[in-house]
């Protein structure tokens, strides 16, 4: 299945004094692109999630840091799903630039009551949306 990709370009913000991403702004950025998967890629964007309330806070992040990245590089974010499961997901995101993969990341939300801070079952709705960016083995990478 195709990966979500958005584009997130290097600011003067995102650098350190050597002028590469200074590596805690790499997870902004991540955190950025998962909320543009769910506003562009599934159409629930977070004002509307957090109204209907719901939360996906983070649970497990683990990282690869590949090539560095400099300012004003046009980053792409390509994000897939590697599993779904009642209120987990596990995501993939590759991130690069010119073709050049810069940094792996593998994250999981967590589906949550935001009012209870319990996890609960991912509605039927996004599920179906979250599905159409299913990932098969061949397609994942490794960190």
């Amino acid at each position: 299945m195709p990966r979500f990709t958005t584009e997130i370009v290097v600011r003067f913000n995102h650098v350190d004094p050597a002028g590469i991403v200074y590596y805690p702004r790499y997870y902004e950025m991540i955190n950025q692109a998962s909320e543009i998967w769910f506003e562009d890629g599934l159409d629930y964007p977070y004002p509307k999630m957090f109204s209907d309330g719901w939360a996906v806070p983070l649970a497990h992040l683990e990282s690869s840091f590949r090539n560095p990245s400099y300012l004003n590089d046009r980053l792409t974010f390509a994000l897939g799903v590697q599993k779904i499961g009642r209120s987990r997901i596990d995501l993939s995101i590759i991130t690069s630039c010119n073709d050049e993969i810069r940094f792996f990341t593998r994250q999981s939300i967590v589906w949550v009551d935001h009012k209870r801070i319990k996890s609960a079952a991912i509605p039927d709705q996004i599920r179906k949306k979250m599905e159409l960016f299913l990932l098969t083995p061949e397609e994942d990478v490794s960190l």
